[in-house]
């Protein structure tokens, strides 16, 4: 059996063996604890950050004393929607949170949440069509219009941008759903975009594909960077050129090497997403939904906290 099929193994029998003392519980109080599950890769990302993780870490800090709901976090070495779905099927859980993925392959596997009675909640990218019961995290595509916002209000009419992610025309809806807002701000405020680049997870990718974006055009002002992985990257390179200042850098997320590029100037901005009020808000939706299974979702969408080098003065 390989790694990944043993971890998954591993996981689905802790899990059972939970819901069998959850079942114990709920016969000595005569009441079925709602049993809610969320999965995440089980080490940070290259930039040292892992948005679900935190999401999972706040949500079990804000259902301490809340009996009523049995909540189980999973780090997992593979973390595919097709894995996932069926874990919480096998585990029989009441609701998954998960982050949104848009795919047929993956649509298929969240219609077969709602086939199974499994309510489904996103986390980090909304999928609409997914047939959730809610939508509780960043609003991914409001974020991207806000930046497309304020790269018209800085720079002069006509100046070069250029946009960076992973994968540009990607299912993974939180970078998706913001390059979506992006370009529909760009396109309203006559933002000049010359260049679109898949960068990479990958940092030394990532750092070749911008070396070449600035080959290909030197008079680029702005770069919009949907990730932190092209937003390091971008900061990277543009410090190794001894152009900071001269290019304005936008990216996501945050961490010491971002808050780092803040100060040196080769940033200019970071969206930070509030993983702490994210994973409150499904705290009490989970609250909510074991007081009354029958309620409909709420979706809850938040903004992203904007973060400069002015904020980082005096830490």
């Amino acid at each position: 059996m390989g790694r990944g099929k043993r971890a998954a193994a591993a996981v689905a029998a802790g899990v059972l063996y939970g819901l069998a003392q959850m079942s114990g519980q709920a016969h000595e109080t005569e009441e079925k604890p709602l049993r809610a599950a969320i999965f995440y890769h089980e080490q940070t990302w290259l930039q040292d950050f892992n948005i679900v993780h935190e999401i999972a870490e706040a949500i079990e800090k804000n259902l301490d004393g809340h009996p009523e709901v049995a909540f189980s976090r999973y780090g997992m070495e593979s973390v595919s929607v097709e894995h996932v779905v069926k874990l919480a099927i096998r585990m029989k859980t009441d609701v998954l949170l998960f982050l949104g993925t848009r795919s047929e392959t993956s649509l298929e596997y969240y219609q077969a949440l709602s086939d199974e009675g499994i309510r489904l909640i996103l986390v980090d990218g909304d999928v609409e069509e997914s047939g959730r019961y809610a939508y509780i995290g960043t609003d991914n595509y409001g974020v991207g219009e806000k930046a497309a916002d304020f790269l018209a209000e800085t720079l002069e009419p006509h100046a070069e941008v250029a946009v960076l992610a992973p994968v540009l025309q990607t299912g993974l809806r939180s970078v998706g759903a913001r390059l979506d807002g992006f370009f529909a701000g760009a396109e309203e405020n006559g933002v000049n975009i010359v260049a679109q680049m898949n960068t990479s997870y990958d940092s030394l990718t990532a750092i070749s594909t911008v070396e070449t974006l600035l080959d290909e055009h030197p008079a680029l002002k702005a770069l919009f960077c949907a990730d932190a992985v092209s937003g390091q990257a971008a900061a990277d390179v543009l410090e190794a050129r001894g152009r900071s200042g001269d290019t304005v850098v936008i990216t996501f997320d945050r961490n010491e090497k971002i808050e780092n590029a803040l100060r040196l100037g080769t940033l200019d901005l970071t969206y930070t997403q509030d993983t702490e009020t994210i994973g409150e808000a499904c705290a009490q939706a989970l609250v909510e939904l074991a007081a009354d299974r029958t309620q409909m979702g709420e979706d809850r969408l938040f903004p992203c906290i904007e973060l400069t080098a002015q904020d980082l003065e005096g830490r």
